[in-house]
C-alpha cells in the first residue's frame, strides 16, 4: 500500500473516533516523542556552572583535558618537593647546630661537686678539714650584696711548668687572679684583677700567706673562698686554664695587639728561647705590635721591666681584651670554629647550662668588646717590700671593699671587716677619696 493510502485510512480513523485531521497528527507525534525521547547536546558550560563553578574552568576539560591535569601534577609534585628539600635542609641545620653546641660545651673539663659530700682542704698543720666549716670559723653580721642579672666569675691563669701540678689545679700557685663580672641587664663585663702577691689570710689557716698560693694549697675552690672572703663579694664559679693553652686560645683568634717596648720584647724573647727554642722571636714594638699565641704568653709573663707585678697585670689584661676584640670581629662561623679551641682549655665548676648562656649566647650577642678594668691592690693603699724574709704586698682589704661594691653594683653597703695581716697600712692613712673614675682602666 501506498503512503496515499496510509493517509487515507488515518483519516477515516479520524472520523470514526470523532477527530480531525490535525488533530490526529499532532497527537500521533507526541505519541512518538513520549517513546523515543530526544537526547539533549551536552554543554560543559553550563554543567559546571550548576555546579558553582566559572564556565571558563571547563576549557580546561575536553579534547585535551587530561593533559592539562598530568601538567598541573607535574607542577604540584615540583612544588611540593622543593617545599620538603628547603623543610628537610632547615631541619638539618637545626639538628646540626644542637648537636655542634652540646660538642662544643663537652670539650669543656667540668668540675661537678657531688651536694652531700663536702669539699675539704689540707690545712698548714696537714689536717684535712671541711672548707665549709673554715670558712665559717669568721662570724659575720652583714650579707654580701648582690644583684640577679650581675654574675661574678673566678678566672685563674696558672703556669704548668712545675712538675708538682696537678690536674685540679693544685701543685702550683695562681698567676693570673681576675675577678670577671657580667651583668646581662646592661650588656657589661667588668674585671678585676688581683695582685698574685697581695697577703691574704686562707680559710682554715692561722697564719696570712701570698693570694696565689691559695691554689697550690687547696686548689681553685680554696682560692675562691679566699677571694669572696677578702672582698666580701659573691663568686658564682670559677674557671681555670693553663698558659700553654692560652697560646692555642689566642691564635684561634689570630693573634692579638699590644703596646711592646723594647724592653719587654728583649724579657719575652728570653722567655720564648727558654720555653719554645723553634718558636719565631717577637721582632717589632710600639703600640699596635702584632703577636701570636706563644708571643703573646710570653709577653704577659714579663715581670721585671717596669713597675714589677703591677704592670705585668696590666699587660696580662692588656692581652685578655685584646683577645676579646679579635674575637668580636669574627664572623659567626668563626666564632664557634674559635670556640672549640678555647672551650678546649677550660677546666671549670660553672653548669653546662650557664656556660651555655654566657659563652655561647651572651658574648657573641654584645655589640662591642670594651671591657672595663679596675686593678687591684690601689695605690696608697698597701706596703711592699721584703717582710719575714719574703717579698710581698701587705694590702688593706678593707680599704678596696666599696671600690668593689661601686663597681660591680653601683652602690656600697656595710661589710664586715676583713682580718688583715701584719705590716699593712692603717685604714685612716689609705688614699680611699679617689674616685672611681680615676681608676677604671
Amino acid at each position: 500500500m501506498d503512503n496515499r493510502g496510509n493517509r487515507n485510512m488515518a483519516r477515516g480513523r479520524t472520523a470514526v473516533y470523532g477527530f480531525s485531521d490535525s488533530e490526529y497528527t499532532d497527537a500521533a507525534q507526541l505519541r512518538a516523542r513520549q517513546r523515543k525521547p530526544v537526547k539533549a547536546q551536552y554543554n560543559p558550560e553550563e554543567e559546571a556552572s550548576r555546579y558553582g563553578f566559572s564556565k571558563n574552568v571547563t576549557k580546561r576539560t575536553g579534547k585535551n583535558g587530561r593533559k592539562a591535569k598530568k601538567v598541573n601534577h607535574v607542577k604540584l609534585r615540583v612544588v611540593f618537593g622543593a617545599l620538603a628539600a628547603v623543610i628537610g635542609a632547615l631541619v638539618g641545620v637545626v639538628c646540626f647546630g644542637f648537636w655542634y653546641k652540646d660538642y662544643l660545651l663537652n670539650q669543656i673539663t667540668y668540675e661537678t661537686d657531688d651536694p652531700t659530700q663536702a669539699v675539704t682542704i689540707v690545712n698548714e698543720d696537714g689536717v684535712t678539714m671541711d672548707l665549709g666549716e673554715a670558712v665559717q670559723t669568721e662570724p659575720t653580721s652583714y650579707k654580701v650584696l648582690q644583684d640577679e642579672p650581675v654574675k661574678n666569675f673566678l678566672l685563674i691563669g696558672i703556669d704548668s711548668r712545675s712538675k708538682s701540678y696537678s690536674k685540679d689545679g693544685k701543685g702550683d700557685r695562681s698567676d693570673v687572679i681576675v675577678v670577671m663580672s657580667v651583668d646581662k641587664k646592661n650588656e657589661t663585663i667588668k674585671l678585676l684583677s688581683i695582685a698574685r702577691d697581695s697577703y691574704a689570710y686562707f680559710p682554715g689557716y692561722s697564719k696570712a700567706h701570698k693570694i696565689n698560693a691559695a691554689m697550690s694549697y687547696g686548689g681553685p675552690k680554696l682560692l675562691q673562698a679566699t677571694v669572696e672572703n677578702c672582698l666580701r663579694i659573691k663568686i658564682d664559679g670559677y674557671a681555670y686554664v693553663n698558659f700553654s693553652h692560652m697560646a692555642k686560645i689566642i691564635d684561634a683568634v689570630g693573634g692579638v695587639y699590644v703596646n711592646m717596648t723594647s724592653g719587654e720584647k728583649r724579657v719575652a724573647n728570653q722567655y720564648i728561647r727558654e720555653l719554645y727554642p723553634n718558636a719565631a722571636l717577637i721582632d717589632s714594638t710600639g703600640d699596635g705590635t702584632w703577636v701570636n699565641g706563644i708571643q703573646a704568653v710570653a709577653y704577659a709573663r714579663v715581670r721585671y721591666v717596669g713597675n714589677g707585678d703591677y704592670e705585668r697585670m696590666e699587660r696580662q689584661i692588656e692581652v685578655l681584651r685584646s683577645l676579646m676584640k679579635r674575637y668580636m670581629k669574627l664572623s659567626a662561623t668563626q666564632k664557634l670554629a674559635c670556640m672549640d679551641d678555647v672551650l678546649g682549655a677550660i677546666v671549670t665548676n660553672i653548669p653546662k647550662e650557664d656556660v651555655e648562656k654566657y659563652a655561647l649566647e651572651f658574648l657573641p650577642s654584645l655589640q662591642k668588646a670594651e671591657m672595663q678594668y679596675l686593678q687591684l691592690p690601689i695605690e696608697g693603699c698597701y706596703n711592699q717590700g721584703t717582710y719575714d724574709g719574703e717579698w710581698s704586698m701587705r694590702v688593706n682589704w678593707n680599704a678596696f671593699i666599696p671600690y668593689v661594691q661601686e663597681y660591680f653594683y653601683g652602690q656600697t653597703t656595710d661589710f664586715d671587716p676583713v682580718k688583715l695581716p701584719s705590716h699593712v697600712p692603717e685604714l685612716s692613712k689609705c688614699k680611699t677619696n679617689t674616685p672611681l673614675e680615676k681608676l677604671i682602666h
